[in-house]
C-alpha cells in the first residue's frame, strides 16, 4: 500500500514533527515512507528575491509574484524528483508542506492563485491532507525562536489570523482534508491519521 500524505498548516504548528512520527510510525510496521518538504526554500535567494529594488515601473505586488513562482517551481521540482518516484518504488510519501501551504501564502500576499496554473493540475493529489489547526498565540509563542526556521511572517499576527481562517475554510470544505488540534498530544494525531487512512 503506498499514496501521498500531505501536513499542512500554520507555521510552528508541528508539521515537521508530525511528518517525522507518521514515518517512525510507518516504518515500526514495515511500511516503506519518506518524508520530502516540497516548500523548502533555498533561503539566500529568497532573501535576494525580497531585497530586490523597486524602479518606478515595478510595484511590490510584483516582487510578491516573482517570489511566488519561485515556491511554486520548488513545489513542481521536488515532485518530479521526489515525490513521483517515491510513489512508483511503491512508497508513502510524506509531505512536510503541500499546494494548500502555497495558496494560503499567495491569497495573503494577493498572487493569482496557484492552483490555476496548468502545471500545478497535475500534481498527484494525496489520499489525505492533514491541516493542523493551533490558536494563534500558540504559533506565536512557538515561532519566538523560529525565526530562520519557520520565515518571516511566522511572527506576524496579521499573517496568522489570515492563514488560520484559510485553512479552516478549506478543510471543512474538502472531504480529503482532515483538520486535527496540534495542540493534542503527537502520539493522538498519529494515531487518528493511521485510523483514518486504514494503516495497521
Amino acid at each position: 500500500m503506498s499514496g501521498l500524505l500531505a501536513v499542512c498548516g500554520l507555521p510552528g504548528s508541528g508539521k515537521s514533527s508530525l511528518a517525522e512520527s507518521l514515518r517512525l510510525s510507518l516504518s515500526a510496521m514495515g511500511v516503506a515512507c519518506q518524508v520530502v518538504a516540497p516548500l523548502q526554500a533555498n533561503s539566500e535567494l529568497v532573501r535576494r528575491i525580497s531585497r530586490l529594488p523597486s524602479p518606478t515601473d515595478m510595484t511590490w505586488p510584483e516582487r510578491e509574484r516573482w517570489m511566488s513562482d519561485y515556491f511554486t517551481l520548488r513545489l513542481l521540482e521536488a515532485t518530479e524528483l521526489e515525490i513521483v518516484p517515491g510513489l512508483r518504488e511503491g512508497r508513502w510519501v510524506i509531505t512536510d508542506r503541500w499546494l494548500p501551504d502555497q495558496i494560503v501564502n499567495q491569497a495573503y500576499f494577493g498572487v493569482e492563485p496557484v492552483a490555476r496554473q496548468p502545471a500545478v493540475g497535475r500534481l498527484p493529489q494525496p489520499a489525505l491532507t492533514v491541516v493542523l489547526d493551533v490558536p494563534v498565540e500558540t504559533a506565536l509563542r512557538r515561532n519566538e525562536n523560529r525565526f530562520r526556521a519557520a520565515g518571516p511572517f511566522a511572527q506576524s499576527q496579521a499573517f496568522l489570523e489570515h492563514a488560520r481562517e484559510a485553512y479552516r475554510k478549506m478543510a471543512a470544505a474538502d472531504t480529503t482534508m482532515l483538520l486535527l488540534d496540534a495542540t493534542d498530544p503527537l502520539h493522538r494525531n498519529v494515531e487518528l491519521i493511521m485510523q483514518h487512512l486504514e494503516v495497521s
